[in-house]
């Protein structure tokens, strides 16, 4: 990159990564509590909020499409923010964790508020999700440095899948308390975990001292645009094609969570509560497959995990968008998301290897930006080609295409690039 952001060049002999270095289990399972916090708060979301506001704005699905994209929007605005504010911290001796307990504690108090808000109309829903969003954005960046910090080179890919593992767990557990209680004992559940996480992190979780490469003043947000440019012109190989990826990774991901409950009603002519079989089946995919899109990033490269993630995920895609069930549905969601955890798991270890510590925030926003952007665009612009097709029929074969370019990116990211220890 350029003297703004500099890389970190690849490890000496003598620190490199050892075959006999010990598995941090310890550290790997209390870093996942990121994820189980995303599963505890993200399929509940997905499944009783486009229903409720469809229920306020009518079937207006460019109006849908744009209130849901609310949390993308609040993406943008906090996550460069929080970013730069955990590697100022970081620096400072003070360390990225306070910002992101800060981030849970408020979302606890988002999803304890939620169930009340309909009452209040579009303005009352409008409010929780900016409540909520702001908690969930304001702990992604700091979150993300705090792995790459805590976690040595070769165990990120485990860290990751650890993350996405317990992700799906919790996921699972919410969404079959969600059908089981309904909405606002789910919810209220959801917010005292979310606290008992909080907690669990604070105590269990120690950071790295810094390691003096830079003082606070210098993370600034230019940071954020000198990476933004060096990404966009190619200067560091591979970049570019791995923040193309990313894009299209979410933009498939966000694709499901948003649009699914409302597909499936139509489509298959069940109940938004039944509806949740599916988000079971996506979570139960991601919990068998994200251990092994760990250990097979590790030992087969994260290049090769991805590649094969996306190949079997589109093929997936285009065979769900053949069945007439949600119980024929079922074993194939599980399947597409099997595979969309090997790219889910290995993208951001490949972007974070050669980033210095220093940076990790600012660089951690850049590359959750990028994501970010996929959801920014595609809730709306999916709700317009739904308006244009007068259904969301089509919704698998767009995930299907948008999982072929993801692959088409992959493929053009040289080989070694973002591997351990390179």
């Amino acid at each position: 990159m350029t003297d703004d952001i500099q890389v970190i060049d690849a490890a000496p002999p003598s620190v490199a990564p050892s075959a006999r270095e010990r598995v941090p289990y310890g550290m790997l399972l209390c870093i996942g509590l990121g994820g189980l916090f995303s599963g505890v708060t993200g399929p509940l979301l997905s499944t009783f909020i486009p229903p409720m506001v469809r229920d306020v704005l009518g079937n207006h699905r460019t109006a849908i499409g744009f209130v849901m994209a609310i949390d993308n929007f609040l993406l943008l605005l906090l996550v460069p923010w929080s970013g730069t504010a955990s590697d100022r911290s970081s620096a400072a001796g003070r360390g990225r964790l306070p910002i992101v307990l800060g981030g849970l504690v408020l979302s606890a108090l988002g999803m304890a508020l939620f169930p009340w808000a309909p009452k209040f109309g579009i303005a009352g829903i409008l409010a929780a999700i900016i409540l909520l969003y702001t908690g969930i954005n304001v702990q992604r960046s700091p979150f993300q440095a705090l792995l790459a910090d805590a976690v040595p080179s070769r165990f990120r890919s485990l860290a990751t899948g650890s993350v996405t593992f317990q992700m799906c767990v919790g996921a699972i557990a919410f969404l079959m308390l969600g059908r089981a209680l309904g909405m606002k004992l789910a919810f209220l559940i959801a917010a005292g975990t979310v606290l008992t996480i909080a907690v669990a992190l604070r105590v269990g979780l120690v950071e790295p001292p810094p390691d003096g490469e830079t003082t606070a003043v210098e993370a600034t947000f230019r940071s954020l645009f000198d990476a933004l440019r060096d990404a966009l012109s190619g200067t560091v190989p591979g970049m570019r094609a791995i923040f193309v990826a990313a894009l299209l990774l979410q933009l498939t991901f966000q694709t499901f969570t948003t649009w699914f409950a409302l597909h499936g009603t139509e489509r298959f002519g069940v109940r938004p509560q039944d509806v949740t079989i599916g988000f079971i089946a996506w979570a139960m995919g991601g919990v068998i497959g994200a251990l092994p899109a760990g250990w097979f990033g590790t030992k087969f490269g994260r290049r090769n995990a991805m590649l094969l993630g996306f190949f079997v995920m589109a093929a997936a895609l285009v065979a769900l968008d053949r069945v007439t069930s949600v119980t024929q549905a079922t074993p194939l969601l599980a399947l597409a998301s099997a595979a969309w955890t090997f790219p889910t798991v290995n993208s951001y270890p490949m972007f974070v290897e050669r980033i210095p510590p220093a940076r990790r925030g600012v660089l951690a926003s850049l590359f959750l930006l990028c994501m970010a952007l996929g959801g920014g665009i595609g809730d709306p612009m999916n709700g317009k080609l739904f308006d244009l097709f007068g259904s969301y029929r089509q919704m698998f074969l767009l995930m299907a295409a948008y999982t072929a370019l993801a692959f088409v990116a992959v493929l053009c990211i040289p080989r070694g690039t973002g591997e351990a220890g390179s």
